[in-house]
């Protein structure tokens, strides 16, 4: 039986339009093709959701399968993707109850298992998240600290200077503006300097981590080097030559040499922020990456058993540490079934109708 409901509101058919999605990146048995046909002919705002929804899916392969399965709509001026395309910032937040549905229709009515802490820190202290915990810390300057699950910092301010050493895992710093004494973080071989900025640090692999700079700018530089005084550093024309500056807006990984620099729209900024309410979103990466990105929130391991769906490909918001909605979601929209095998380990599989 079908999963796709009929509804009639805005919201519905955009729900309706994301599961289609997610069917045609997986591929459409010829029932659901037969289906999707009388759905899009149903209503010009149907295509114009799916147009809308295909465009978020960061692969050209669903908007081409749209084409080939429906060349009648493709040639229709009023449906064309030109003239149907949003802005990504209007897409997004107009179908962002559509993803809930396509991933976590579910997650939003369990528990939520992220716990959250507020702490004032002290000047010299440690603080550490559990797996499935973040904290808020309020630091001695006004500064605050988001620190995301299974991550370790250590927090060491003086007169002239605010250190912190990021030792494991995640975390985001908006920083009070002091120009006399800089604020310093340090992971692995490098060092982020900030005056007034705001900036997000995760470990991705050993010593190298991502930054994400969402206000004002920081000077990354190595560990061991030495430059003057902080707002000379921020002004160094030879500094901004060699790359070591960012700002807001920029991504890039940092092992010892800033690579992969990128600019982000506001949208994927938040995108990237989104564990700090406790969600993970997904736009379309392949089932190994999403569940590696899981992993980090959950002592329950997830593996995958069927080779055929390390690449299928999930979008959605993600409601961190949800085990039994995400696997009810997993089975509804994607056809992938499970098996609890242990306490903390669960199987995946495609499931039984699929492989028929």
């Amino acid at each position: 039986m079908s999963n796709i409901r009929q509804f009639s509101s805005k919201e519905d058919i955009q729900e309706q339009a994301c599961l289609w999605i997610s069917r045609l990146d997986r591929g459409l048995s010829d029932a659901e093709k037969a289906e999707l046909e009388t759905w899009l002919g149903d209503s010009q705002s149907h295509r114009t959701a799916l147009l809308d929804a295909a465009s978020l899916w960061d692969d050209m392969s669903v908007l081409n399968e749209l084409s080939g399965l429906f060349p009648q709509y493709q040639t229709k001026p009023d449906v064309t993707l030109l003239s149907q395309r949003k802005s990504k910032r209007v897409v997004w937040s107009s179908i962002a109850a559509c993803f809930a549905l396509v991933m976590c229709w579910a997650l939003f009515t369990q528990t939520n298992f992220m716990s959250t802490t507020n702490v004032v820190a002290s000047v010299t202290q440690n603080v550490s998240t559990g797996i499935g915990e973040q904290k808020n810390i309020v630091l001695s300057d006004g500064s605050t600290l988001h620190i995301n699950t299974n991550s370790v910092v250590s927090i060491d301010f003086s007169q002239n200077l605010r250190h912190i050493v990021l030792l494991k895992g995640e975390a985001h710093f908006q920083v009070a503006h002091e120009v006399e004494r800089p604020f310093v973080v340090t992971a692995g071989s490098n060092t982020v300097t900030a005056v007034g900025t705001a900036f997000n640090m995760q470990y991705v692999e050993d010593g190298a981590f991502e930054l994400v700079v969402t206000e004002g700018k920081v000077l990354v530089k190595d560990r061991f080097t030495t430059f003057d005084t902080p707002a000379a550093q921020l002004a160094s024309q030879v500094i901004t030559e060699q790359g070591l500056l960012m700002f807001a807006g920029e991504k890039a990984t940092v092992q010892g040499e800033v690579d992969g620099r990128e600019n982000l729209s506001q949208n994927d900024i938040d995108d990237d922020l989104a564990w700090q309410q406790g969600m993970i979103v997904f736009k379309g990466e392949p089932l190994e990456e999403v569940l590696f990105e899981i992993g980090r929130y959950t002592p329950v391991r997830l593996a995958i058993v069927d080779d055929s769906l390390k690449g299928r490909r999930v979008a959605g918001f993600f409601k961190v540490g949800d085990i039994d909605g995400l696997l009810s979601a997993l089975e509804t929209s994607f056809d992938i079934s499970s098996e609890q095998v242990s306490e903390n380990r669960i199987h995946l599989s495609a499931s039984t109708t699929e492989r028929q």
